[in-house]
């Protein structure tokens, strides 16, 4: 996967960083093709030192690869939820645990709070679920919804920030809707000539889109 080079640093961008390190949970929704991993990955690597990833369809290899142009990879942990679907059988290793499909939400969620488990102990890290389109692909979004809401009551339980990724084309309006709800703030992308973005801040109030 070949991502693009960072065009900005978020401390210029309508995101307020310093402001979601104390637990906010941020949704990154938009079209395919308009930068939400990129941005993912770059506000992981800028809200916390540690990260952890909810993997839906990369791969762990793949993952760390990725976030090394922006963070340092050994600093991520993942919960792989796609390596095993290819037929690959790895061994969980200290950063890295394994579930059969991203079918079964309660066995990601049980191997991500194995990991928020094995790493809370040594500090705060940023949380990134790439991505929810991909589990509703496999299940309902009421089932989606419950897993987010418990997800996301765990991160803000020890004060961890979360960024997750939707992509509202796959997901349609009225689902969108509801996935939104348990999620504190909400940035949206879109390409134009370049790629976009647009904050929306607790209250409702929206930044102008701005490229990144």
């Amino acid at each position: 996967m070949k991502l693009e080079e960072p065009q900005h640093d978020l401390r210029d961008s309508p995101i307020p960083v310093a402001d979601l390190q104390h637990g906010q949970a941020v949704l990154i929704r938009g079209p395919a093709m308009t930068g939400k991993y990129d941005l993912l990955l770059e506000l992981l690597s800028a809200l916390a030192a540690r990260s952890v990833l909810v993997s839906t369809s990369r791969q762990a290899e793949g993952a760390r690869a990725d976030f090394a142009a922006y963070g340092d990879p050994d600093q991520l942990w993942v919960a792989d939820c796609a390596s095993r679907i290819h037929g690959r059988e790895p061994e969980s290793s200290d950063r890295v645990r394994y579930a059969s499909s991203p079918r079964n939400l309660t066995e990601v969620g049980m191997k991500f709070t194995d990991l928020l488990g094995s790493i809370e102990a040594d500090g705060e890290a940023a949380v990134g679920v790439h991505s929810i389109s991909e589990l509703v692909m496999y299940t309902d979004v009421q089932q989606v919804y419950q897993f987010l809401t418990v997800l996301l009551a765990e991160c803000r339980g020890v004060g961890w920030p979360v960024v997750a990724v939707v992509d509202d084309a796959a997901v349609g309006d009225q689902s969108i809707n509801t996935l939104t709800e348990p999620f504190d703030v909400v940035v949206s992308t879109r390409r134009t000539d370049h790629r976009e973005l647009r904050y929306c801040d607790p209250t409702g109030e929206e930044s102008g889109w701005v490229p990144f």
